[in-house]
């Protein structure tokens, strides 16, 4: 019976579109349990608190499913082939947002399974990197590929352009062949490559370094001294991702028409993102990845940006957000046109000092003109 169900499951994940599935029984995840626990030790999540609830949790199934005794895995390739529009005035978006938001499209798809499993009479809940599961462990265990030094699973298929979910499911499957192979060798690529040194070591990802943390998660002021750092970034993060050579080797472009990308993702105007109300903003990015850093989070990563660029026909657009309602925009708006300088700089920076009140916005004024080039 097991036998048969894990084949059929297996033909119809294939049918739904995923490129990879595997299984593993139930047990306990003791490597990735004590290397979750040192994560949090060392504050390597920043401000993403909901890590440290109840971080055991993340390793035990049966917790989410009463009576779990197997973990599928499943990935779907990603990878939409080289950017070509993120050069001049666009800032960059993490190759996994630039097309629908993969929650939604792997969720429906792995909802259809659970109730498919439910038919046959097993209970199944299914995740897509919104529960507290330690994905890229069991996807490891299972087979489907490796935890890599960037501590992204890699794959000797598809590189690590991989998006994973996960199906937990009292059902007795056939499990599959057991953990993968450690393929990375003595490579340090992705440690030698990340721009603000977030790989710590192999593994381990410290987040208050990270680009696409401070791009997606985090919320409100980003700190001065990491706003450089983000260079043209304005939507996560992929370079431990493209200088990783087994991605040289084995990236190709995904089939999937769902997860193509979209055009207008392939790089972002920020003068046009701090043109957009929130209205507009909605009705253009709902349904993707976008949405995650909020209407408020996209204003000031495009602050930031014009501030990296330093080019002063930017300083029309930055003008305006000194009016944003948010003040947190108001404040990235202030260093930005700090950044850029000059007598123009100067004389904006000036004008808003004599109309603002808020005081974490006043005091970004008054260090923008203490700038140089500005005092």
């Amino acid at each position: 019976m097991s036998a048969r169900r894990t084949d059929e499951l297996r033909q119809r994940a294939r049918q739904e579109g995923f490129e990879a599935i595997a299984v593993s029984h139930v047990g306990p995840l003791e490597r990735d349990g004590r290397m979750l626990e040192r994560w949090l030790q060392a504050g390597h999540e920043a401000g993403m608190g909901w890590m440290s609830r109840d971080p055991a949790l993340r390793s035990d199934p049966a917790r989410l499913l009463p009576g779990c005794r197997s973990v599928v895995s499943v990935a779907m390739n990603y990878w939409p082939g080289e950017s070509a529009g993120t050069a001049g005035r666009w800032g960059r978006v993490a190759r996994y947002a630039q097309a629908r938001d993969y929650h939604r499209v792997m969720g429906d798809r792995l909802k259809r399974l659970c109730e498919w499993l439910s038919e046959e009479g097993a209970d199944a809940r299914h995740f897509v990197d919104t529960g507290p599961v330690l994905e890229r462990a069991w996807a490891e265990r299972s087979g489907i590929g490796w935890i890599g030094k960037n501590a992204n699973l890699l794959t000797r298929e598809m590189g690590s352009w991989v998006l994973l979910g996960e199906l937990l499911t009292t059902a007795e499957l056939v499990a599959d062949r057991g953990p993968h192979e450690d393929f990375c060798g003595t490579c340090t690529a992705c440690l030698d490559g990340c721009p603000t040194g977030a790989i710590r070591e192999p593994g381990v990802v410290d987040s208050t370094r990270c680009i696409s943390y401070w791009t997606i998660e985090h919320r409100g002021t980003v700190p001065v001294e990491k706003r450089e750092l983000l260079d043209d970034w304005i939507f996560g993060c992929d370079v431990c991702q493209s200088v990783c050579p087994w991605n040289h080797r084995f990236a190709r472009p995904a089939d999937d028409t769902v997860v193509q990308r979209r055009k207008d993702l392939d790089g972002l105007d920020p003068e046009e993102i701090l043109a957009l109300d929130e209205a507009a903003f909605r009705e253009r990015y709902s349904g993707t990845a976008l949405m995650r850093a909020k209407w408020e989070g996209m204003r000031r990563n495009a602050c930031i940006l014009l501030g990296n660029r330093g080019r002063s026909e930017a300083l029309p657009a930055l003008v305006r957000a000194l009016s944003d309602p948010d003040p947190v925009v108001r404040a990235h708006a202030a260093w930005a046109i700090g950044r850029i300088g000059g007598e123009r700089a100067r004389e904006l920076l000036q004008r808003a000092a004599s109309d603002e009140s808020y005081p974490a916005v006043r005091e970004e004024i008054d260090h923008a003109l203490k700038a140089p080039g500005n005092a």
